[in-house]
């Protein structure tokens, strides 16, 4: 009997899986055509911010190394609001395939950032806005980190302009550093300026480290070096977000003051700020202290200032050596001015009391001495005890 020859089987089976194949690829292309990649994306990043979050434009994807989507015209938007909170000509994500399939955490390789816009009034009223209960955000991992180029953000009064941030690796838990540069400004005062920021563990509530220095200008004559380290915490769980400085130190060229102390500052619709601690030494351009006052004795003093957001409330001041003690208040915008003015008075625009037991003015010995200045006028009042 002659055996009837096999089917060959092969073609069946290459057909099936070329069909396969093709499903597949249909499959993925539909997922990764680039507005539908887009909404995705931003659907989970939405959802893990409560914000709209919205794009201008058409978006282009590439796969290699892995999935990496960009957005023109990207919007974060915060719910009913008319204009957005936060917008940026060009972003560019890369995301790990886990987080394009609905992974549950919030993973992102990379971030990067092309002239973004920051209204940081309308962030502040966002989160004032929400409930106790509620955590801001969540903080995505961001494993290959996060860079920011030509960055403004704007605040009623002032502005930061050229903003530059580079964040190597993003974990919540885990430490983190910031390296920025930026250039503040109001009106005729500007404060360009560099530094790194340290979280100890990155997160909404961390300890945090500040290292920062650049340059106060102000006008053609005043152009200041500074330098500002800090070391203490920082808290975003409730608002308004709250820093602790437990260690703060500020040098700066004369007239800026040498500090020594502590600092304590809450960051809302509106600032709230004191600072407590050591003049190191009476800066030389400054008006010469009267005797027994050393201006090479540390000075302890405490600096308060509750306002709005560009420093344009009054300041409050309170020095102290010895037995001698200054209590009194100025406004910064006309501090900067009279800085700024080398034939202004040679008294600075301050109000407030003097109070000594004994000094000595152009050679005459004074003993209870109560000074009050008010209003641009200095009254020098007579010796307590009638002496």
């Amino acid at each position: 009997m002659t055996e009837r020859p096999r089917k060959r089987r092969w073609p069946w089976i290459l057909g099936v899986l070329a069909g396969l194949a093709l499903l597949a690829g249909w499959w993925l292309d539909r997922q990764l055509e680039p507005a539908r990649l887009a909404n995705t994306v931003l659907s989970r990043l939405g959802a893990a911010t409560g914000l709209e979050l919205s794009f201008e434009g058409e978006p282009d994807y590439a796969l290699r190394p892995e999935p990496r989507l960009l957005l023109p015209g990207f919007q974060a938007r915060v719910p009913g609001a008319a204009a957005p909170m936060f917008k940026a000509a060009r972003v560019e994500v890369s995301l790990p395939w886990d987080t394009i399939w609905g992974g549950d955490d919030v993973v992102i390789t990379r971030i990067e950032l092309e002239r973004p816009q920051l209204d940081l009034d309308a962030l502040l009223a966002w989160l004032d806005s929400r409930p106790p209960s509620d955590a801001p955000f969540e903080l995505p991992t961001l494993t290959d980190g996060l860079v920011v180029t030509e960055g403004l953000v704007v605040a009623d009064g002032w502005r930061a302009e050229a903003v530059s941030l580079a964040l190597p690796a993003l974990r919540p838990g885990e430490p983190a550093t910031l390296s920025l540069s930026a250039t503040w400004r109001r009106d005729a005062l500007e404060v360009p300026l560099e530094g790194k920021l340290v979280l100890e563990q990155a997160g909404l509530a961390s300890p945090l480290q500040v290292d920062a220095g650049g340059r106060l200008r102000s006008g053609a004559s005043l152009d200041l070096a500074w330098a500002l380290y800090l070391q203490g915490s920082v808290d975003a769980r409730d608002r308004p977000l709250r820093l602790l400085a437990e260690e703060l130190h500020f040098n700066g060229e004369s007239p800026l003051p040498v500090v020594d102390g502590s600092a304590k500052a809450g960051f809302g619709e509106e600032l709230e700020l004191q600072v407590r601690g050591e003049l190191q030494e009476w800066p030389a351009d400054w008006p010469a202290l009267p005797a027994p006052l050393d201006p090479a004795t540390a000075l302890p003093f405490e600096f308060a200032y509750a306002g709005p957001n560009d420093f344009s409330a009054p300041l409050q001041l309170d020095l102290r050596q010895g037995g001698t003690r200054f209590e009194g208040e100025t406004a910064l915008p006309e501090l900067l001015a009279w800085l700024d003015t080398p034939t202004a008075s040679p008294l600075p625009p301050l109000l407030g009391r003097l109070e000594a037991p004994a000094l000595e003015v152009e050679g005459v010995q004074l003993e209870g001495v109560v000074i009050e200045i008010i209003e641009d006028e200095v009254t020098d009042a007579a010796p307590e005890d009638g002496e």
